[in-house]
């Protein structure tokens, strides 16, 4: 993850090695492949903000998972089926995702990211760190 580089300086006339550790390339945010087919990821509305902090999951390749944008679901970040409650009145529907690989993902808790399921970094902004209809 992290890269080394030699690099040498001159220090009293002779060259000294310094080696320095820089950070790696950032990890690349993945994409939904079926984004384009279902209608429910065009939704413009986010739900409430379940959490401050992404969730870390073992997805499997080909498999079809739900998301849950509303932020109601009692098994967060996935999709319970509690937005069907027409007590609640809830507008968001979940997301249906694949993954290309099976491997952990980081799924958004806050449910404000734009890259829908996957964790963009949204819940780093102030206003969802002072959000306050958490787990509602």
């Amino acid at each position: 993850m992290f890269a080394k580089k030699s690099v040498y300086r001159i220090v009293n006339g002779t060259f000294r090695l310094a080696n320095y550790v820089t950070k790696g390339p950032k990890p690349e945010i993945p994409k939904n492949p079926l984004a384009p087919v279902y209608s429910a990821n065009s939704q413009k509305d986010n739900g409430i903000v379940y959490d401050r902090k992404p969730f870390k999951v073992t997805l499997e390749e080909g498999k079809t998972y739900h998301w849950c944008l509303c932020g109601r679901s009692k098994s967060q970040p996935l999709c319970d089926g509690t937005h069907k409650d027409v007590y609640l009145k809830i507008t968001q529907r979940p997301i249906r995702f694949k993954v290309e690989k099976t491997k952990e993902y980081w799924l958004c808790n806050c449910k404000q990211t734009k890259n829908r399921p996957f964790c963009d970094g949204t819940h780093k902004q102030k206003e969802i760190q002072e959000a306050t209809t958490i787990k509602v």
